[in-house]
């Protein structure tokens, strides 16, 4: 499992570089500042999620954990959910469908997922 949440990792933060690069270049002209700041959001937390999500892995690299597999997986849905949303309501002009919040609330179980592996850890 920790390989693929390397990979995620690795593929979230690249993403997130290239959209920061994006945002900080060719977006300013075709987005608001409104959106923009929208968009920078998005980027913000996916870097965020992505470095957990790189710890998450390398945790589960030295033990096993139910508690870290799940936390990874909600912070993998978290950036995709969140930030995804993020990305589409600016860059594509869509309609805010509801879809941030559940990747908020995957966010936030997964730390507490990730306070009580550390908990347990021994």
């Amino acid at each position: 499992m920790n390989r693929f949440f390397l990979a995620f990792a690795g593929f979230f933060g690249l993403t997130g570089i290239i959209f920061g690069s994006l945002s900080s270049h060719a977006l300013t002209h075709v987005l608001t500042n409104d959106q923009l700041d929208i968009f920078r959001l998005g980027i913000q937390y996916q870097m965020y999620h992505t470095l957990a999500l790189f710890a998450v892995a390398v945790w589960l690299n030295h033990q096993k954990n139910l508690f870290l597999t799940i936390a990874g997986w909600l912070f993998a849905f978290g950036i995709l959910f969140f930030s995804g949303t993020m990305y589409c309501i600016t860059y594509f002009d869509l309609p805010n469908i509801g879809t941030a919040p559940i990747g908020g609330c995957s966010f936030i179980l997964g730390w507490l997922l990730l306070i009580i592996a550390a908990c347990k850890y021994d």
